[in-house]
């Protein structure tokens, strides 16, 4: 029930909210390591926020600005995308 779909490889997110605060912790793992680095990347932006401050973020506007989608594979950057997208769904 974890597995983020439209990853190529095996990735798989969850999350946790404080009650006091409803700040949101994702925990994520991937069987790939350039996964697992961008869940980390991703969960680095996320981690610690509300949900209404996860909704908030450009996430297109940031890999634009750090410049990842040239250097993804188009897999890959479907993969990003799935990643962003489970995010959004555990949010709501």
């Amino acid at each position: 029930e974890n597995l983020i779909a439209g990853c190529e490889s095996e990735a798989w997110l969850c999350h946790s909210m404080d009650a006091d605060s409803l700040k949101i912790t994702f925990y994520a793992d991937s069987d790939a390591k350039i996964i697992r680095g961008l869940l980390a990347l991703v969960l680095d932006i996320c981690n610690g926020k509300t949900a209404q401050q996860v909704a908030e973020v450009d996430f297109e506007g940031v890999f634009a600005e750090l410049g990842l989608q040239q250097q993804l594979s188009p897999s890959r950057g479907n993969g990003l995308r799935g990643i962003v997208h489970r995010i959004q769904q555990l949010n709501h």
